[in-house]
């Protein structure tokens, strides 16, 4: 959904100026124990904002996963902070995903490398945070592993000016909603739900500044029921900067059950990312 708080506001408008120096990197060490995968934990603070991701790494033709990874299923990532001390809250965000297309049908998720930005909370402001992660992750090529990886680092006050390159690049990835928007960014138009009678859809208009190539969209639902990928609509575009999506929700899920809850719908181009939420009724 649109989750964008005013410390988020902040981070994104930061990022508008061109990153000072920062410090030597307060991270953790790689994992080591699988060969097709290494994941470490990294800290750090933006525009007076502490700040830590998740940098996940993947050996070559292996993927991971979204939060929603997809028609074809895997495991999405799962962050387990409660072994932290002086931590109020950890707010994962999730850079737009990839459609990724084999034998097993479409997927959503990364390939190479995955940063998940974390936003952070002291419950002192004025103590260091000493952040102690359990990360649960699916990896697939031929075959899928599920990862497991114990990761802690101390984040001083008030130690970094600015995130590491790799951090501010997964932050301008993460999808935007309406109140951080950028020009160039998708805009969702219009919704249609159709939850009753014999075949079930939801369709959606949205507008892609730049144009309509290399656009992708993605709906899901908070409650966690399965909604399966959107298709281009055969109907006639609305302009040339414009698609309609639809998704044929027979069989996939009962429309008594998502009746009058949110879905969360996240539009994708070559010129910006964007997200927004709509009722299923």
């Amino acid at each position: 959904m649109a989750r964008h708080t005013p410390i988020l506001m902040a981070l994104i408008c930061a990022m508008a100026v061109p990153c000072a120096a920062y410090a030597a990197e307060i991270a953790s060490a790689w994992t080591t124990d699988k060969p097709e995968t290494k994941a470490r934990l990294i800290g750090g603070q933006s525009a007076g904002q502490s700040m830590a991701a998740v940098e996940i790494t993947l050996a070559e033709g292996w993927k991971t996963y979204w939060r929603f990874p997809g028609d074809a299923g895997g495991v999405p990532p799962a962050f387990n902070w409660e072994k932290s001390e002086n931590l109020a809250s950890a707010m994962v965000l999730y850079p737009a995903p990839k459609r990724m297309t084999d034998k097993a049908g479409d997927t959503l998720g990364y390939k190479g490398t995955a940063v998940f930005p974390v936003v952070l909370q002291a419950k002192d402001p004025s103590k260091p945070v000493a952040l102690r992660l359990m990360l649960d992750y699916g990896i697939c090529k031929d075959v899928c592993i599920p990862v497991e990886a114990e990761l802690s680092v101390d984040i001083p006050v008030g130690a970094l000016d600015a995130l590491p390159p790799s951090v501010m690049a997964a932050l301008d990835h993460v999808p935007r909603a309406a109140d951080a928007r950028r020009a160039n960014d998708p805009r969702l138009l219009k919704t249609e739900v159709k939850l009753d009678g014999a075949k079930p859809t939801i369709a959606f208009e949205a507008e892609f500044p730049g144009g309509t190539g290399n656009v992708d969209a993605f709906v899901e639902s908070p409650n966690g029921y399965y909604i399966p990928l959107p298709k281009v609509g055969s109907g006639k575009d609305a302009g040339e900067d414009r698609l309609r999506f639809e998704i044929d929700l027979t069989g996939a899920v009962d429309p008594a059950d998502i009746k009058g809850k949110l879905a969360i719908v996240t539009l994708v181009s070559g010129h910006g990312l964007s997200e927004a939420t709509f009722k299923l009724e």
